[in-house]
């Protein structure tokens, strides 16, 4: 019976190892592949048909460029990072944290994105958190955000911190496509894996949240935009 039961331990250890494997190569698929293609065309681009670009389209090519290059890096920080805290000892370093400074490095990070950005921290919100795991999670709903808007006119990203009632909040808002609870179900559902359409960082932003003790809610309406809303008890 003991034999069984340590059996039986084990198979769910390495059932739970098999899921997290799973998830980790779909987020590797899905977010790693994109900006690579936009670096392979270009250059192919570049080497096969030069006489395309004029020196103002070579030069927002390059620029473009650079930043998904820039991108890729921080995704790969960000992939590695939560394969981290996959494992049984890695664990979140909480500290006071300026969201302001917070909200600097995102802008800088999305300083080419074809969208309005706007930052909003009216109160100053200081908060007790893990700054990399936060900054993290900013980057996915951010990066999820730009995306969805692409087919959007004048598209428009609201990333505001404030507090009630004692618990601070820091919400991202478009003005995107929207769609329905289903759609984002991986912030809820850890046994699903495919996420929405436009990339997997719903899984990395579910387990982040939870290493935190941060909650996650989103009101989705289609055709009026998305708002995802964290909340610091």
């Amino acid at each position: 019976k003991k034999s069984n039961q340590k059996l039986q331990v084990l198979n769910d250890e390495l059932d739970q190892a098999n899921k997290v494997k799973l998830r980790f190569f779909s987020i590797l698929n899905h977010d790693l592949r994109s900006p690579v293609a936009r670096l392979i065309s270009f250059l192919h681009l570049q080497k096969e048909s030069p006489e395309l670009l004029d020196e103002e389209h070579k030069k927002r090519m390059e620029a473009k460029t650079i930043s998904s290059a820039e991108n890729l890096l921080d995704t790969m920080e960000d992939l590695l990072l939560w394969s981290k805290g996959q494992m049984e000892n890695f664990k979140p370093q909480p500290a006071k944290i300026p969201v302001s400074a917070v909200f600097t490095d995102l802008e800088k990070h999305f300083a080419s994105a074809d969208v309005a950005l706007d930052f909003e921290n009216h109160e100053a919100i200081i908060l007790f958190t893990d700054e990399h795991f936060l900054k993290t999670i900013l980057r996915n709903l951010i990066g999820n955000a730009v995306k969805a808007l692409r087919d959007t006119q004048n598209p428009t990203v609201l990333v505001k911190a404030f507090s009630e009632n004692d618990t601070s909040y820091i919400s991202v808002a478009d003005n995107g496509p929207g769609g329905t609870q289903e759609k984002f179900r991986a912030l809820y559902d850890e046994k699903e894996v495919v996420g929405i359409q436009t990339g997997l960082g719903l899984h990395l932003i579910r387990d982040l949240a939870k290493a935190i003790n941060c909650q996650i809610a989103v009101d989705s309406q289609p055709e009026k935009g998305t708002v995802f809303t964290l909340s610091f008890a």
